[in-house]
């Protein structure tokens, strides 16, 4: 009860909105509620609740007809839309018939150890066919039509799919045979196949819906395990009957499970406000905004990212001679005041002294070329102590694009007018791509971990080696495909080469020094594809060693969140 219950919970808070874990969840619900009638039953018998055992049977089977019905193929799924309507009308009449039947259970008082016996009549029959029927066509899902059941990754479907087909054999033949068969072999082969599908659905979320981790459940299992037995003999010390230990064990799980959804509903709405940021920016840098339009983009820009990292306040400061003139404020110093060039010249994101800046506790510079054109500074966080690392790398990135804003707007008019009509060229050859990434942007996670982006990097470094490239964990990550090793080593190097090439701004690369807007496909190309070394590259763009290596940190995390968008 315990485990089916955790389950159930764990795939709703990672696996929400996807309809093949909102009918696991059902499953694993369902069968909770039936190990806990059945443990209930043990010390209180109440004439009744074998049937509502079996009606939760009845959902839990249903549901998992439904289950496979969503993993088959369109054609598959149409020619059997008919009779799984037949199978859904039969369950809910079986399980009409069995709640309003009262003596649908023959002997159920005193039979604690074996399954309860039906009367041969129309509750029995309907209840035994409908298992039947469910269970073939849970079958047939998996093994006729695409054969889902075969593939990799269906066949941890298949595999759970075997416990309850044999359960049901030996559920229906115990409910009328005599002598009594033991339950517990029935209750082991239904715990054993909800338990092995839960596991399917887990790593179809790892491996294909990448809402959750192989390392995130059983780490979370252990811990909520951990939990619930400390309640559990916390109850045994203090003299709590032994029958409402499930009820006991039940609200330490269910209490634990409702910090987990809230945790994992609060990261969600974190993560989509910093994919609508990181649109937003996008947004922002495409425009190639005019002198008028500029502090209007650049003020938008750092709303959303004082907003997002919850700062006491931020500004925008953009180079003017020898002093940086604030551009653009939120809860900081007024607009129109001028920083020494002293105070915010860096080569990355530093701390500013406290003494001359009090009101920044981080600064960003942001260049064009070796030349430092603006500085985005934010102050100290609301509710913490200090900002961590990934809200570092954040202000990194935004720095990094108001670098581009501010390049674009100081081009000349007519280099302008050139980019602009590169700009539109790449747009038209791309709309297509743009729409599904446009689409795609809110459903998927497009902040990647640390971990993630280390794996990016190091696929990037192995670019050349289809070998090494194939048996690495970003090929495993992304779940590149092939009939051997070196096969998925050319796919996964067309997809990493591909994801740059989407970074090319325009069609025809200019003339050096690159603007402002190649920086990121320039470096990924001319390192890893063309194998350039890092000094020529330096020398291409005019740039110096720092800003190089904070350009390729973030041109690498922006391919990482385009290889999770393009899986």
């Amino acid at each position: 009860m315990a485990i089916t219950l955790w389950m159930a919970f764990y795939l709703f808070a990672r696996g929400f909105p996807s309809r093949i874990t909102l009918r696991a969840v059902i499953v694993l619900l369902a069968l909770s509620i039936f190990f806990f009638s059945a443990y209930t039953n043990l010390f209180h018998q109440l004439t009744g609740t074998a049937a509502l055992r079996a009606v939760m049977l009845i959902i839990g089977l249903g549901t998992w007809y439904s289950l496979t019905d969503q993993l088959a193929a369109g054609r598959n799924r149409q020619r059997l839309f008919w009779p799984g309507i037949g199978i859904y009308l039969l369950g809910l009449v079986a399980a009409f018939l069995l709640v309003i039947s009262r003596n649908a259970f023959i002997g159920e008082q005193g039979n604690l150890l074996y399954v309860a016996h039906m009367g041969v009549g129309l509750p029995y029959i309907l209840y035994g066919i409908f298992q039947f029927m469910a269970c073939a066509g849970i079958l047939y899902h998996l093994l006729k039509g695409n054969k889902i059941g075969l593939t990799s990754q269906g066949r941890y479907f298949l595999f759970a799919s075997v416990f309850p087909a044999a359960g049901v054999i030996y559920g229906v033949l115990a409910l009328a045979i005599s002598p009594a068969m033991p339950r517990l072999i029935q209750d082991l082969l239904i715990f054993s196949g909800v338990f092995f599908l839960g596991l399917s659905v887990i790593r179809h979320q790892t491996m294909v819906e990448r809402r959750t981790t192989l390392r995130d459940f059983p780490l979370t299992s252990l811990t909520v395990f951990f939990i619930a037995s400390i309640y559990a003999l916390l109850g045994l010390r203090l003299g709590f009957p032994l029958e409402i230990m499930a009820s006991i064990v039940a609200f330490a799980v269910i209490t634990v499970a409702i910090y987990d959804l809230a945790r994992e509903y609060l990261e969600r709405l974190r993560i989509r406000k910093e994919s609508l940021f990181r649109k937003q920016l996008r947004q922002f840098e495409s425009d190639s905004p005019a002198d008028e339009a500029l502090k209007v983009h650049l003020q938008d820009g750092l709303d959303l990212l004082c907003q997002t990292l919850k700062t006491t306040g931020g500004l925008i400061a953009i180079r003017r001679g020898d002093e940086f003139l604030v551009i653009t404020s939120w809860r900081s110093i007024p607009v129109e005041s001028r920083l020494s060039a002293s105070l915010v010249s860096c080569d990355d994101v530093c701390q500013p002294d406290a003494d001359q800046l009090p009101y920044l506790a981080w600064i960003a510079p942001s260049f064009e070329g070796q030349t430092q054109v603006a500085v985005v500074g934010i102050g100290k966080p609301k509710a913490r102590l200090e900002y961590s690392a990934g809200d570092l790398d954040l202000l990194s990135e935004v720095a990094d694009q108001v670098g581009t804003i501010v390049s674009l707007s100081n081009l000349r008019p007519n280099r302008q007018d050139q980019i602009r009509q590169l700009v539109a060229e790449s747009h038209a050859n791309d709309s297509e791509l743009s729409s599904i990434a446009g689409g795609m942007i809110d459903t998927i996670e497009i902040n990647p971990d640390p971990q993630f982006i280390k794996t990016v990097e190091e696929g990037l470094r192995n670019l050349p080696d289809y070998i090494v490239l194939g048996q690495s964990a970003l090929a495993n990550r992304l779940a590149i495909k092939g009939a051997s090793h070196v096969e998925r080593g050319k796919q996964l190097r067309q997809l990493i080469v591909e994801c740059i090439q989407s970074l090319r701004p325009a069609e025809k690369r200019p003339a050096e020094p690159l603007p402002r807007v190649w920086y990121n496909y320039a470096v990924l190309y001319d390192a890893y594809v063309e194998e350039v070394p890092n000094r020529e590259i330096m020398a291409r763009l005019y740039i110096s060693e720092g800003t190089f290596n904070r350009t390729r940190r973030n041109a690498i995390r922006g391919l990482a969140r385009l290889l999770l968008e393009q899986k």
